[in-house]
């Protein structure tokens, strides 16, 4: 009887090796015999499941994307308002040797984003995500009694350029931009929001 195989299943597990392979080598040196490599397959198997590389590195985008999210759920469980927020700014920031390696994936692909529609799209689907996201808690911040009248939209501009920027500089000078000195970034920009 043949063996049935998950097409989905193995599409996620070729871009989770893809995004070990960019965050560890970059980009560029992520080829496709590279790419098969990491992921057990022969160079000519993975056409089964993507049309080429430029294919995988979207999946591996947004198989990173998806990973944050379902973390940020999980983590947050019931939590609401600045706690909820901070769990998701938590997930985001490069804090842990997981979100570091995101990041790392991140990064080195946003150069590819401002010349690449689908990875363009990907990118800007996960950060309206986010803001929506930033939001309500924000909103559920309000309702709480947690925060003030504050200007939901500028506040959510501001969260997220301040963890897109950590995980740029958490990637490229860590030793000043440490995971304690993220955490004591964003708690005081929440602790803020409070007055």
């Amino acid at each position: 009887m043949p063996k049935l195989v998950d097409h989905d299943e193995r599409r996620r597990a070729i871009a989770a090796a893809t995004w070990r392979l960019i965050a560890s080598k970059g980009i560029d040196a992520a080829n496709m015999r590279d790419i098969a490599a990491a992921a057990g397959y022969t160079n000519g198997a993975l056409s089964h499941y993507f049309s080429g590389k430029d294919e995988i590195v979207r999946a591996a985008f947004e198989l990173v994307s998806e990973a944050t999210d379902e973390r940020a759920a999980s983590v947050a469980g019931d939590a609401k308002g600045l706690a909820a927020l901070r769990v998701l700014c938590m997930e985001v920031m490069p804090t842990t040797a997981e979100t570091v390696l995101e990041a790392r994936i991140a990064v080195s692909l946003w150069h590819r984003a401002m010349y690449d529609q689908h990875l363009e799209d990907a990118n800007r689907r996960t950060l309206e995500h986010w803001r929506l996201s930033m939001s309500q808690h924000l909103d559920d911040a309000r309702e709480l009694h947690e925060i003030g009248d504050i200007d939901v939209a500028l506040t959510v501009e501001q969260l997220l350029n301040m963890t897109m920027g950590m995980q740029v500089l958490g990637v490229l000078t860590p030793e000043r931009t440490s995971p304690t000195r993220q955490i004591a970034m964003v708690d005081d920009f929440i602790d803020r929001l409070r007055h």
